[in-house]
């Protein structure tokens, strides 16, 4: 049998199972984490204490090479949930001007499959809270009420281990509340409501501050034992516009033990280089050991959910896909914060576990992004797929940008997109100019400066660009600063970007087939 025969029978095979296996009931399980690095054990992190998410892991899809659309909450929920990129929503940071419905509105994917016969509920934190995500998006997205749990951030610090079971804290109440739903839509199943469900569960932590329960802190070992960033220093060769403002510095431990740290939002050069705004060694393995306990909380929660779903027979007819709307930076780069191009700010954790494909657990090192979500879940519970948003102005209510990620089902091994494509934009929250570069006029917004990074296979590129946020486009032509980093030798964590060598005169070639690529965009890149 020829092999493209061979490829095009065994293709539909794989998607006939995936029909059968949801046909019916084709219920969609959408975890979301915030804050949350690919350091888990199912990425090598052995000494991360995840064992629910490795669970699922194995049974799943798992993506080694995923990608954030902008590492900051509101902008890269917004690109998720709708399935477009920041400049087409126009959410390009956390502000309550940047909705995307008073923009240029579109339907996000609760609302999408809620108009498709689904029960969509929410809770925790799915949109961004309060006005950036219309409060929670609740007049067009949800089925039911939205639920919320009382913020556990009491006494302001960065950290805190409280004495009391997890489930009497935020992410314990989400938990609790997925599992009441669950056990509600069983029920009413009973009573002849067989419509399928789309539950989305949002989890806070491991966002800071890092508040959980003891017995998660207890998990780890004294903080002298926990192992320090590999690359504290910023790169050399590192753009000032590049920097961001340490998102650490606000609370009120942080400004006692370091008075000067407040310098910070303003002194791009005691940011970056000074005493005064780097944390100690002791107390970088302290609040790192925060933030692992964190993860094992929510990691617990999420093994809660999942367990109580199987015990109500609900499994076998449910996709699970779990995501985090971006990394974050623990002291690598001098950095406490997301709001980066930084592969680990930009990276996520994103897995998909389809019953009757995924069974043995699989893994792709294709190059994804958490824009393909959308159409991927669409298409996996046997709905129609959005098209694809036409290039211009006028877009359809319901449209994607991303693609769907079913053929690495089919082959994890593919040759799939030939980038991933992220942004930020400067000045960003807490700074009011670009370090060393005059003050902008009164009248423009924030986004005056954007930064577009592609990562490849062997490298990640970024150039700064001079930004019109009315019309949502770059100015090609004027470039603030050019970034690029080497990933022919990547480590497993977070030691690869301490060099920009974007200068380097022997690799001005690549440097231009990399500013080509960018400038063709995200549709040339496509599979």
């Amino acid at each position: 049998m020829p092999q493209q025969i061979f490829g095009i029978i065994f293709s539909l095979l794989v998607i006939s199972c995936v029909v059968k296996t949801t046909a019916g009931v084709k219920n969609v399980l959408f975890l979301a984490v915030d804050d949350l690095r690919p350091e888990l054990g199912t990425y090598g992190a052995t000494f991360v204490k995840s064992p629910n998410i490795d669970k699922l892991a194995s049974e799943s899809l798992v993506f080694d090479r995923a990608y954030c659309q902008v590492a900051v909450c509101s902008p890269s929920r917004a690109s998720l949930l709708t399935g477009r990129r920041p400049d087409t929503n126009h959410v390009w940071r956390i502000a309550s001007d940047e909705y995307w419905r008073t923009t240029t509105n579109a339907t996000t994917i609760p609302q999408y499959f809620k108009e498709n016969g689904y029960v969509s509920a929410g809770m925790g934190k799915i949109f961004h809270p309060g006005p950036p995500g219309g409060n929670d998006d609740r007049k067009y997205s949800w089925s039911v009420p939205y639920f919320h749990a009382v913020d556990d951030s009491a006494n302001h610090t960065s950290w805190h281990n409280f004495d009391t079971n997890a489930s009497n804290l935020r992410d314990g109440k989400i938990a609790d509340n997925a599992i009441s739903t669950l056990k509600e839509i069983k029920e009413n199943r009973t009573k002849g409501d067989d419509r399928p469900f789309f539950l989305a569960v949002g989890f806070h932590k491991p966002h800071l501050p890092f508040y959980c329960s003891e017995e998660f802190y207890n998990m780890y070992p004294p903080a002298e034992q926990i192992e320090l960033p590999k690359n504290p220093d910023v790169p050399k060769n590192f753009p000032p516009i590049a920097r961001a403002i340490t998102e650490i510095v606000s609370f009120s431990d942080i400004k006692k033990f370091y008075p000067n740290m407040t310098k910070c939002k303003t002194d791009a050069q005691a940011s970056l280089y000074g005493d005064e705004c780097r944390i100690s060694d002791d107390y970088t393995r302290v609040l790192r050991r925060g933030y692992y306990a964190c993860v094992s909380q929510t990691d617990a929660q999420i093994g809660k959910v999942i367990s109580e779903m199987t015990s109500l027979g609900l499994a076998d007819d449910t996709i699970i896909i779990l995501w985090a709307d971006h990394g974050w930076q623990l002291g690598e780069h001098n950095h406490w914060c997301k709001h980066t191009n930084f592969e680990d700010t930009a990276r996520v954790p994103f897995m998909l576990r389809v019953p009757g494909v995924t069974d043995k657990g699989m893994r792709t090192s294709a190059l994804v992004e958490l824009i393909d979500i959308f159409p991927t879940i669409t298409e996996l519970a046997g709905i129609k797929v959005p098209p694809m948003c036409p290039a211009g102005d006028k877009q359809p209510l319901a449209c994607v940008e991303g693609t769907s990620l079913t053929p690495l089902l089919q082959n994890p091994n593919m040759e799939f997109k030939k980038a991933a494509f992220s942004q930020f934009p400067r000045p960003s929250a807490g700074m009011t100019s670009i370090p060393n570069e005059p003050p902008f006029d009164k009248k423009e917004h924030s986004e005056n400066v954007m930064g577009y990074s592609i990562r490849v296979d062997q490298y990640r590129f970024t150039d700064w660009y001079r930004f019109n946020r009315t019309t949502g486009t770059p100015n090609f032509t004027d470039i603030w600063a050019t970034e690029l980093y080497n990933h022919t030798e990547p480590t497993m964590f977070f030691n690869d970007e301490n060099i920009n060598i974007a200068g380097d005169p022997d690799i001005q070639d690549i440097v231009g087939l990399l500013r080509k690529m960018l400038q063709a965009g995200w549709r040339a890149a496509m599979p």
